[in-house]
């Protein structure tokens, strides 16, 4: 099963008995970028590190401010759509086929690009002919996802992962009717509470820490099996961005030779929601269960169960970034970048809930747990920039380079520089991460003076490592994005582009819940996602 492990951040279920803990595919969603910017820059594929003179440029070169001798302002309002379609193969162990796909699609407004570059002329021939002063804020990634996959199997259940977990954690029955546990002793994790204060688990043998779950049936000598054929569906939703507030200053030297610095803000802001249902066949006897009633047992039929999370996160970080862009001969540019590693403090808030179903809707219980925090830091990595263009009087050609090292991803405390808690997820970073590389290309045609047509082009490739024979590997799973658009600028200072961007994400395969049996592997969801961004530039030189 290595291509569970080779397209997302290795194997990490979407409802793990440990819900709420960060993991590496966390590190790497809130660290990894999509750049936006104007219209302009996306409409170059943002290969733009050599070029400068745009807003959106400032994010990825901060020497890009001072290329142009004057003051300019943008807004950049636009949408985002997200479209998936995900299949389920309930039982990969046996290379069961997929499922009939169920497509889902999403939009969301956006604004990836506002700000303002001032502009002072020094009066000077050559030297330090110009300084510019900006603030620019560049939206580095919209956390848009949308999508439901659906199957049937009789092999596993989610309600049996989490009963194996609650046995071989030897929780114990009593202090899990405890709601307020999760407070002060580990490992009462809140799934596991719900989980059983709304009947999906319950003990059985006389024994306080052995568990079953209700879609489970107990043999002789206490085997347990799945009872029968069970209809599962899982959903999850996420809205959210990041965003890049960059406070830049640039000099220009002898229009040859331009430098410049950014301190970066970045506020991260995400809300996802997810679901986990299971439905069994009410015509199957081996779903009854008994119920202790009035001293005397009842015969009720398991239906169905569900179970939520929701988890909202926000968090605020700091970089600096420095740059440079070099014009050696008229036409010919080059341009770097380095932006320091990222200090992220996040907060997270988080809640499950769970309600389970029967023939006799007596029976039926749910629960929900209190809504708790947590804080935490995220270092993400360091980031390199390289670019090269050739610019001629009707355009351009542009190419840039971009690489980092996200097995440098680390959790942190706090309050403190302390990381030992993170000890296991941190390692788990070390093994499931490394280089990813991103090509930019991008190009420019003016049509007349005031008219332009731009295209782009995005590489982008995987993160995620995974091991095979004791050697770490890279997946082949790659993104691309393609580009174009068009511009207008007026003779006076009124200027206009208008860009749409279509991105095929890399597939992405993950299981809903963990492999708890013995050469038998969860089920496994097969998701394919595109997205479209068409955004506008309105701006102004003065």
């Amino acid at each position: 099963m290595n291509k569970i492990i080779t397209v997302t951040a290795l194997a990490a279920t979407i409802f793990s008995v440990s819900t709420f803990a960060q993991n590496s595919s966390d590190a790497f969603r809130l660290s990894n970028n999509n750049y936006y910017g104007t219209a302009r820059s996306i409409g170059l594929g943002n290969a733009v590190t050599a070029l400068g003179g745009d807003l959106g440029s400032i994010g990825l070169n901060p020497a890009g401010s001072a290329v142009n001798n004057f003051t300019q302002f943008t807004i950049t309002p636009g949408i985002s759509i997200i479209t998936s379609s995900s299949q389920y193969n309930g039982n990969p162990s046996a290379n069961g086929a997929y499922d009939p796909a169920i497509k889902n699609s999403k939009t969301n407004f956006i604004m990836p690009n506002f700000g303002a570059v001032l502009n002072f002329d020094t009066k000077r021939n050559g030297g330090l002919k110009n300084i510019t002063f900006g603030f620019v804020g560049n939206a580095s990634n919209y956390y848009m996802d949308n999508m439901v996959a659906g199957g049937s199997t009789d092999k596993t259940s989610f309600l049996g992962e989490l009963a194996a977990y609650a046995s071989d954690k030897g929780l114990d029955a009593a202090i899990l009717d405890k709601a307020d546990y999760i407070n002060s002793v580990y490992p009462y994790t809140w799934d596991a509470i719900v989980g059983y204060k709304s009947g999906m688990i319950a003990t059985f043998g006389g024994s306080n820490t052995q568990y079953v779950g209700t879609t489970e049936k107990i043999y002789s000598g206490n085997k347990i099996e799945t009872a029968g054929m069970l209809d599962q569906r899982y959903g999850r939703d996420r809205s959210g961005s990041k965003y890049d507030m960059s406070f830049n200053v640039g000099f220009n030297f002898s229009d040859m030779f331009y430098i410049g610095a950014n301190l970066g803000i970045i506020t991260i802001s995400s809300d996802f929601a997810s679901y986990y249902k299971e439905a069994a066949d009410l015509n199957n006897p081996n779903f009854d269960i008994e119920f202790e009633q009035n001293g005397g047992t009842v015969k009720v039929r398991f239906s169905d169960f569900r179970y939520r999370q929701t988890i909202r996160m926000n968090g605020s970080g700091a970089y600096g970034k420095f740059g440079f862009i070099f014009v050696p001969v008229q036409g010919l540019r080059f341009g770097g970048a380095i932006q320091t590693p990222t200090s992220t403090f996040i907060r997270e808030t988080y809640q499950c809930a769970g309600d389970t179903h029967f023939s006799n809707s007596n029976f039926d219980s749910q629960a929900k747990s209190t809504e708790g925090t947590y804080e935490y830091r995220l270092i993400s990595p360091f980031r390199l920039n390289l670019g090269a263009a050739y610019t001629f009087s009707r355009g351009l050609i542009s190419a840039d380079y971009e690489m980092s090292d996200y097995s440098l991803m680390k959790f942190k405390e706090s309050d403190y520089n302390y990381s030992d808690n993170f000890a296991d997820v941190n390692n788990a970073i070390k093994d499931s991460y490394g280089i990813s590389h991103m090509l930019r290309l991008g190009g420019e045609f003016k049509v007349t003076p005031e008219f332009a047509l731009r295209a782009g082009y995005n590489l982008y490739t995987p993160a995620e490592r995974y091991m095979e024979d004791g050697v770490k590997k890279v997946p082949k799973a790659y993104s691309h994005s393609f580009a174009a658009g068009f511009g207008y600028s007026s003779k006076g200072s009124f200027f206009c582009d208008l860009t749409g961007r279509h991105m095929i994400k890399a597939n992405e395969y993950f299981y809903p819940y963990g492999n708890y049996i013995k050469d038998t592997a969860s089920p496994e969801v097969l998701v394919k996602s595109h997205l479209v961004d068409i955004v506008m530039t309105l701006g102004w030189r003065f």
